[in-house]
Parts: structure tokens; sequence; C-alpha cells
């Protein structure tokens, strides 16, 4: 298993390669439960139920995706707070379909594992570059990076896991495979935030 850190226009995106592949029966699991069609777009299949990793079948993805999202906590954030996953689902792809471009309101991070994929990316885009934020000039760019691009591409395969802040705005690229399924995963914080005394603490319940 690697990891690595791509630190676009400041927002830290993760990537864990290498992690646990599926059985046949999760995958054949998954498959049953995508039944619920995007009426708005008719892209892809999504889960009917927001909370799938409280499902005994998916016990060894939400390991993955919680190992994950501490050593993502730990040792990229550098924070002490405590988590909870607040939403789970997921999606199915076909060959030619795609997920549409959007964000996760209400929540902090985002989490997908890649349960079965041979060729795809995962898209993050922004309005505009970091260097155009400040002055919305439309520069000569030499060659595109983190700092002078507005979109950037990460290549994933099956097994690997992308975590991001959750107002990120993503999409999927195509899906060239027969299929391709993912688990998507929301996570907030909880317990005492700010320190006693400043007039500033408060505490999340969960």
């Amino acid at each position: 298993m690697s990891k690595y850190v791509i630190n676009f226009a400041g927002n830290p995106i993760y990537v864990s390669q290498g992690n646990y592949i599926v059985s046949e029966e999760e995958l054949n699991y998954l498959r049953k439960i995508n039944q619920k069609i995007d009426v708005n777009k008719k892209t892809f299949l999504l889960s009917e139920n927001a909370h799938i990793l409280e499902h005994k079948q998916l016990l060894n993805i939400k390991k993955i995706l919680l190992n994950s999202f501490d050593d993502y906590k730990n040792n990229v954030l550098q924070i002490n707070n405590s988590f909870y996953i607040c939403n789970s689902w997921s999606t199915l792809q076909k060959k030619g379909q795609f997920h549409f471009a959007h964000d996760h309101p209400n929540h902090i991070f985002s989490a997908v594992y890649y349960a079965k994929t041979e060729k795809s990316n995962l898209i993050f885009t922004l309005n505009r570059s970091k260097i155009q934020e400040g002055f919305h000039f439309e520069y000569d760019i030499k060659e595109y990076n983190i700092y002078n691009s507005a979109n950037w591409k990460v290549e994933v395969n099956q097994g690997d896991v992308v975590i991001f802040p959750g107002h990120l705005r993503h999409e999927s690229s195509i899906c060239e495979d027969d299929e391709r399924i993912v688990v998507g995963s929301s996570f907030f914080v909880k317990g005492k935030l700010g320190a006693q005394g400043t007039y500033n603490d408060i505490y999340l319940n969960v």
C-alpha cells in the first residue's frame, strides 16, 4: 500500500493506493443495493440507504475507510479532534456513464473507496485557480500545476481510497469499464472544540 497527498490550492487531497480488494460476494451485495436511479441526471445508480456502512456485509470496507481517515486526520491534518461517519452510500456506473459535478453539504470531509474500477479519474474543480483568487487575471500558463489550475485530475484504481474536504466540487470521468462501483462516506467532527476559558469553546454531541 502506498499513499500521497495533493495540496490542490491549499486543499489536502489524500490518496491511499492498493488497499483491500473486495470479494465477489461483497461486489454482488453492492450491486444489489444500488437500485435507485438518480432522476435528475440518469447517469448512475445510487443506493437508497444513506448508511450502508452499518451493514455487516460491508464491514471490511468500513474498516478501510476508517483506518484511512485516521491516517489523514492524524498524519496529514495533524489534529486530535474526533470525527464520525454521518452518511455512507454507494454508486454504480455502467460503461459511458459518469457522476456529475457536485459537492457535499452538511459535513466536513468526504471519503471514497473504489470497490471496482480499472480506468478511472476523480476530477476536482474550483471557480478559479489559487493565483486568480486575488486578481482574476488570465495567465499565460507554461505548465499546469496545483497553483495555476482550476481543476485537478486524480487517477484511481480498484482498492484506492481518496479523502478530501467536502466543499470541494468533484465529478468522475466517464466510465470506460463495464461497471464502476464506488462507496462514499462523509465525516463530521464531534466532542469539544475550543479551549475552556477562551469564551469560544463548544461541545458537539453525537
